[in-house]
């Protein structure tokens, strides 16, 4: 090899070291890097949604269960619901409307169940949520007076997740979940893989796979107990909404122990609008006079509305307050 060769092969290695060095820099991200773009993504203008929902269910029904429940249970197995939903991340409220698209009254006829268990299968109702407290309405034309549950939210699993833009839940960064940062190809793209551990009486480990071409949204989450996979949700379809990477279609599944598929659920996002103008009032349900207003942990009926109007959290909970000072 001529000195010439020698300049040529030492530049073109300095050149190749030179763009895998730049390359590393472009894609890597720190875990407070991470956790910042998390934090600014989910300070995202109100979003509105509708979405299509499709749920199965592979349910083992017990030998004790009496015909009427075996029967709701069967037909639950089923579900598909229309979901007509507005959300403000940075009020953390909430509205949507459920309406069930199955035809319950074909339902019950053909599973011979008498039209009062109308209100064991349907899915239509409206829930208004905020921050840690929902109210749920349940419409009227089952029961003999219409009911506004409240109660606090259940938990973060809930039906909203399919809100969230694809964006990572920061808490899961947390130092006591031990956060590992790894970049990874997946079919010729681009991956960084995030695996957590959570040590207790159980070990849980969670991989979450986001792609930095999306903003660090997240492509799927997995989690597994003492080495068993037990959920796992994906995002795809992503969509530019306004410059904004969208996942038109979520998938959550849960295992049971044999790894085999206990519950799917579909979200299927048709249309959404980022950016939406909206108030306090865009936050708040109707409530027809008659109905009643319960609080289902006493089990108790708090209050009865006289008159037509739009209620909120804050209203419901102003009615509350009043109530147990009352009862004081």
């Amino acid at each position: 090899m001529t000195n010439l060769e020698r300049k040529l092969v030492s530049r073109l290695l300095s050149l190749i070291c030179a763009v895998t060095i730049m390359g590393a820099e472009a894609s890597g991200v720190t875990l407070p890097e991470l956790r910042q773009i998390i934090t600014d993504r989910q300070e995202s203008a109100a979003t509105g949604h509708l979405v299509y929902i499709e749920e199965s269910f592979n349910r083992e029904h017990p030998p004790f269960v009496n015909e009427v429940q075996e029967k709701i249970d069967k037909i639950n197995e089923r579900i598909c619901i229309k979901v007509d939903a507005i959300l403000d991340h940075k009020t953390k409220s909430a509205k949507m409307l459920c309406a069930d698209l199955r035809d319950v009254d074909a339902l019950l006829k053909e599973h011979n169940l008498p039209p009062e268990q109308k209100l064991n299968i349907s899915r239509s109702q409206l829930l208004l949520i905020q921050d840690t407290y929902e109210i749920v309405f349940v419409d009227g034309s089952v029961l003999n007076e219409p009911q506004v549950l409240l109660s606090e939210r259940p938990g973060p699993a809930y039906i909203f997740k399919m809100l969230s833009l694809g964006t990572i839940d920061k808490r899961l960064l947390s130092e006591d979940k031990n956060p590992i940062l790894t970049e990874i190809d997946s079919n010729g793209k681009s991956l960084l893989r995030i695996q957590l551990t959570v040590v207790g009486q159980n070990t849980s480990k969670g991989t979450i796979e986001c792609a930095p071409s999306l903003g660090y949204r997240f492509r799927r989450i997995q989690w597994s107990v003492n080495g068993r996979l037990t959920s796992e949700t994906i995002a795809d379809d992503y969509r530019d909404v306004n410059g904004v990477p969208y996942p038109f279609l979520y998938i959550d599944r849960r295992f049971d122990e044999d790894g085999k598929i206990r519950r799917e659920t579909k979200y299927v996002i048709e249309d959404v609008q980022l950016g939406a103008e909206l108030s306090a009032n865009d936050f708040k349900i109707f409530v027809p006079a008659g109905a009643e207003l319960t609080d289902p942990i006493l089990s108790k009926t708090i209050h009865n509305i006289r008159q037509d109007g739009y209620m909120g959290i804050d209203d419901a909970l102003d009615i509350g307050g009043s109530w147990l000072i009352n009862k004081q």
